[in-house]
């Protein structure tokens, strides 16, 4: 698989202010050739949303929040649900949900390495465990699967565990690079009646890719109508969805490690100075309109406007 630089925002005030990674080539207004590659001297968006509410219609994005804050949504925690019209058989989200604690709740096994009886993280754990993660790269520090399975195995989970089972006994089926490419901008949904897991213990014992693909596999047409279409994982957000976000793929070339060591990349990755209009830098500037500048872990941005624009990483989460 090709390398992959992943530029991070840091920042929530930066679409529209024209943040262009000028010195990187190939450049748009200077290729003569298609086989000169995509062009590198991309303009950086948006940020991840911040953890929040999220306005949905089925399965479709319709206002609010890209970045679910899971806490938020009434009796969203994995719910017994029947495919079949049997009686339940599954455990399976109510609602659709996107962004990072939906991608845990989706595809990490809390408690892999214990085995079976497993049940899935509770949407607090998912909350806390995005925001983490979220913490680390504002803070600039390494975000390879070392590092996050060490953030999944600390509180609030307390258990082993890992992000893309590994270990013994782990039904996780995460990467590094999805959550690279969430934190990116990059919008990854789990549809309402995604099934996390049976109905064995609890709520439901955590299942596997496959063990949910088999369930869904088997839904006979007239169960679909009856019950719902049930789905094994969520997805990122294709072009013609509502919220999608496009991200350009950046790779590692001699220009881009020239601009990360001591050109434009390196300039945004310290100090500088927004001043956004859609934005507010004081709390009395605050309208319904204009949200407060926030830092990617929640910081307040100070009024000078003054705070490093993104991080970078490579395909691994190694910090650059």
């Amino acid at each position: 698989m090709a390398d992959r630089i992943f530029i991070i925002p840091r920042r929530n005030d930066l679409a529209g202010v024209g943040i262009n990674l000028g010195d990187l080539h190939p450049n748009a207004g200077q290729k003569n050739s298609v086989y000169a590659g995509t062009h590198q001297n991309v303009y950086v968006a948006e940020a991840l949303d911040q953890l929040g509410a999220t306005v949905q219609n089925g399965l479709a994005w319709r206002s609010g929040s890209l970045n679910t804050d899971l806490t938020s949504v009434a009796g969203y925690n994995d719910i017994d649900d029947d495919t079949t019209g049997g009686g339940d058989d599954v455990s399976a989200t109510q609602l659709t949900s996107f962004g990072l604690a939906a991608y845990l709740f989706d595809r990490v096994d809390p408690g892999g390495a214990a085995g079976a009886g497993t049940n899935p993280m509770t949407v607090a754990q998912a909350t806390t465990i995005a925001q983490t993660i979220m913490d680390v790269v504002d803070a600039g520090t390494a975000l390879t699967l070392a590092a996050i399975d060490a953030i999944l195995t600390a509180a609030p989970i307390s258990a082993a565990t890992d992000l893309d089972g590994a270990a013994a006994n782990s039904d996780s089926f995460g990467s590094v690079r999805d959550i690279l490419r969430i934190l990116s901008g990059e919008i990854y949904r789990v549809p309402l009646l995604t099934i996390l897991g049976d109905v064995s213990t609890g709520t439901g014992d955590f299942l596997g890719l496959a063990a949910r693909q088999a369930l869904v596999d088997a839904q006979t047409a007239a169960q679909v109508v009856s019950q719902g279409q049930f789905y094994s994982s969520g997805s990122f957000l294709a072009a013609d969805d509502a919220g999608y976000r496009a991200r350009p793929t950046l790779v590692p070339t001699g220009a881009f490690n020239s601009s990360n060591a001591s050109g434009v990349v390196a300039g945004y990755k310290g100090n500088i100075t927004v001043l956004n209009r859609d934005f507010a830098y004081t709390a009395g500037a605050v309208s319904t309109w204009r949200p407060r500048a926030l830092a990617l872990d929640t910081t307040v941005i100070p009024a000078t406007g003054i705070w490093p624009a993104f991080a970078v990483y490579d395909q691994d989460g190694t910090a650059l």
